[in-house]
Formats: structure tokens, C-alpha cells, sequence
């Protein structure tokens, strides 16, 4: 479950459309739009630099957020981030209302515990790699995690945690269940061999001479057959 909360300060947006969208971001806002919960749509307009820092924190993105409107709170996940192509700038925000019994299908980041401890690691040298980043977990709102751990300590060189071995916290499953040994059961977390440099093998002293001297034969060979 989220420790974290977040509140989301909004004011309502008057107007519509592209020349407005670009009027309120010139004045420093970012439009976005609340749906869901049964109720009708409704456009906001929050603070760019305040949602910019919101946003740089990665629990921000997986966590129950309270909007907050002339005092009334909302409750809410972020669904849909729109950046500027190249600009550090955010366009556009969406927001889906939830209740705290409501059920969610949401993704979490994936966090390696004791990578520094596996046998594979510290015994055989290996490297530790991370192939899943993020996972798509189903849950109640209110057992939303801001992310999973997933423990890597035990794994020798070879070995890898499976996404049918993590231990879910309880109320929270996979939104895409697995069976272990599927094809859809992927790593999440293995050792593998560090790669041996490739060695560039120098020539024998005077082995260079000696195919000059081949190639000038064949030359003269050839020069003599014409």
C-alpha cells in the first residue's frame, strides 16, 4: 500500500480548446481531464512546475493521488502523461477517478533486493541483470503498492526469479497471471557471465615479410605468364 500522499492542487478550466490550450500553458499550466467514477468528465488545470516535481517521483506514478479542487478532494490514479517531444515540458495530464474498494489494474515498478549477496555474483563473479522493470498488478485501490520486491540473494550464476516466484503482498495479484515453465513465465532478474574481452591476435614477427614476399612472387609469376 502507498505511504505516500499526494495532492494534486487544480482549478477548473473555463475554456476549450487548441488556442486555449496554448494560452493556459504560455501562463505556466498544464490541461488535464478527470474521468471515471461515474461521473461526467471534468477539465482541470494544475500548476506546471508543482506537477513537473510531482512527476520526477516515481511513487507518483503508482500511487492513490488526491485532487484537490476549491477545498473538495478527489481521489485518483495517473493513467496518461503527454510530454513535449524534446522540451522538458508536460502537455497534458489524465487522471481516473477511484474509489478505495474500487478494483484497478494498474503497473508498479519492480525493485531487486540482495543483488550484492547472490553467489553468482559475489562467488562466481557474474553480473546481475534486471530484464523486467515493471510489472502489471491488479488490486483495490486502497492495497495499491508504490512498488515490488523481488529478492535475488539466493540466485547462483545461471539462475533467474521468474515472474511466477515473486511473493505477491496479499490483495495484490498479477493482472496477467502466469503457470511456471510457460513461455509467458519471463525472468525478471538472472546471473549471467560477464563477456571476455576479444583478444586481437598480432602477427608473428616476420610472418608479415614472408606473405609480402608471396603476394611479390605471385605478381612476377603472373607478370612472366603474360
Amino acid at each position: 500500500m502507498s505511504s505516500n500522499n499526494f495532492i494534486v492542487a487544480a482549478e477548473l478550466r473555463k475554456a476549450s480548446g487548441t488556442a486555449d490550450s496554448r494560452r493556459v500553458r504560455k501562463a505556466g499550466q498544464v490541461p488535464c481531464v478527470v474521468y471515471g467514477g461515474g461521473e461526467e468528465e471534468q477539465y482541470i488545470l494544475v500548476d506546471h512546475n508543482k506537477i513537473m516535481h510531482q512527476l520526477e517521483v516515481d511513487a507518483f506514478h503508482s500511487s492513490l493521488v488526491k485532487i484537490e479542487i476549491d477545498g473538495d478532494q478527489q481521489r485518483a490514479i495517473l493513467r496518461d502523461v503527454q510530454m513535449h517531444p524534446w522540451k522538458p515540458r508536460v502537455l497534458h495530464l489524465d487522471f481516473q477517478r477511484v474509489s478505495r474498494k474500487d478494483k484497478i489494474t494498474m503497473i508498479v515498478p519492480v525493485h531487486i533486493l540482495g543483488a550484492e549477496e547472490a553467489p553468482g555474483v559475489t562467488l562466481e563473479s557474474g553480473i546481475m541483470m534486471q530484464a523486467i522493470n515493471q510489472i502489471d498488478v491488479a488490486c483495490l485501490a486502497v492495497d495499491l503498492p508504490e512498488f515490488l520486491e523481488v529478492n535475488v540473494a539466493e540466485l547462483a550464476m545461471g539462475e533467474a526469479v521468474h515472474l511466477s516466484d515473486i511473493q505477491l503482498p496479499e490483495g495484490i495479484e498479477l493482472a496477467y497471471p502466469v503457470e511456471a515453465g510457460t513461455e509467458d513465465d519471463h525472468a525478471v532478474a538472472n546471473v549471467v557471465a560477464p563477456k571476455k574481452p576479444q583478444t586481437v591476435e598480432e602477427p608473428v614477427e616476420g610472418e608479415e615479410g614472408a606473405e609480402g614476399e608471396a603476394a611479390e612472387a605471385a605478381s612476377d609469376e603472373g607478370g612472366d605468364a603474360e
